[in-house]
């Protein structure tokens, strides 16, 4: 797997939440990723927590893949 393309960060929900999509090329498929870290406070230290969901996929002979993500295949 290797990522093809990432966004810029924006801010999430809450303070010191960012948010990215991901775009990864896995064999024949496209995968899209939203992807999520924040910061939180464990009691003892500031801790950064991540996390991704995968939100969309295509074949790479889609014609429902965005014509721009082609580019950068």
């Amino acid at each position: 797997m290797s990522v093809i393309y990432t966004t810029n960060e924006w801010s999430g929900v809450g303070r010191q939440s960012y948010c990215w999509n991901e775009y990864r090329r896995e064999g024949d498929m496209v995968l899209k990723s939203r992807c999520h870290r924040q910061k939180f406070f464990d009691g003892d230290e500031n801790v950064w927590d991540r996390d991704e969901t995968q939100v969309d996929s295509w074949d790479i002979d889609d014609s429902a893949m965005p014509e721009w993500l082609r580019e950068y295949l």
